[in-house]
């Protein structure tokens, strides 16, 4: 049984610390990041069983990316590491896995990795995050929805970016619009979805909203019938 993780702290003695103890475990990988952008740009684009999360980071409240965490990456587990322990409350609920208050001992973060490894074992950690089975040559790939970045029509499939690995699924854009909608994705033309935690900008031409910049760099078009819906979605809301 292997268990990746990440830690997120934007102390980095803190962060290289926790991962230290991680990876000293049998069956962790462990790595670390002390930027919220890049974790997030990660754990959208890899398969993280687990974050640690700080809770007080420069530019960010770390019970708000959680709450972000619950809509784009619903089987990620969150145990936050924090030093400060009146948020407890107001982790659980937001489903966090656990709370440990900084500094850590090696017996308290044991503990936690230890609720992790239970949760890893029960058949429900693998099998209740939604998954496309995706039959091509040979093997059958089971993707999790959460784990698509971009979705692509591609006449009688649909590419799924996930990451560096793309999948064609046998599926129309339409038809799986609702699955991915669910996972906090959005449809922005006839040909493409893309999850909405992963736009940087929103570009303009002559004034109307032409593409969605990805945080990966790629340019995704939006269509004439779905710019009023994208521009609710990722700008009137927040």
């Amino acid at each position: 049984m292997m268990i990746k993780a990440l830690v997120l702290d934007d102390e980095a003695i803190i962060a290289a610390d926790i991962t230290y103890q991680l990876n000293s475990r049998e069956g962790w990988n462990a790595e670390a990041e002390t930027n919220v952008d890049k974790a997030r740009a990660r754990i959208l684009a890899e398969r993280f069983d687990v974050l640690f999360l700080d809770i007080e980071m420069p530019g960010c409240d770390g019970m708000t990316f959680a709450g972000e965490l619950n809509e784009t990456s619903p089987d990620l587990h969150v145990i936050f590491s924090t030093a400060y322990p009146q948020h407890a409350a107001q982790a659980f609920r937001l489903s966090a896995l656990d709370y440990i208050v900084k500094p850590l001992s090696r017996g308290v973060l044991a503990e936690a990795c230890e609720r992790v490894e239970k949760k890893k074992r029960s058949p429900i950690f693998e099998t209740d995050a939604p998954k496309f089975v995706i039959k091509s040559f040979g093997r059958t790939d089971l993707v999790p929805m959460s784990d698509v970045v971009v979705a692509r029509a591609e006449r009688n499939y649909v590419a799924l970016m996930c990451g560096e690995k793309e999948y064609l699924h046998r599926s129309t854009i339409s038809e799986m619009e609702k699955d991915l909608g669910a996972v906090g994705c959005i449809r922005c033309h006839r040909s493409y979805i893309v999850k909405k935690a992963m736009v940087q900008s929103l570009l303009r031409k002559n004034g109307v909203l032409s593409h969605l910049k990805l945080v990966s760099g790629e340019e995704v078009p939006v269509g004439a019938n779905y710019r009023s819906q994208v521009q609710a979605a990722l700008v009137d809301t927040q």
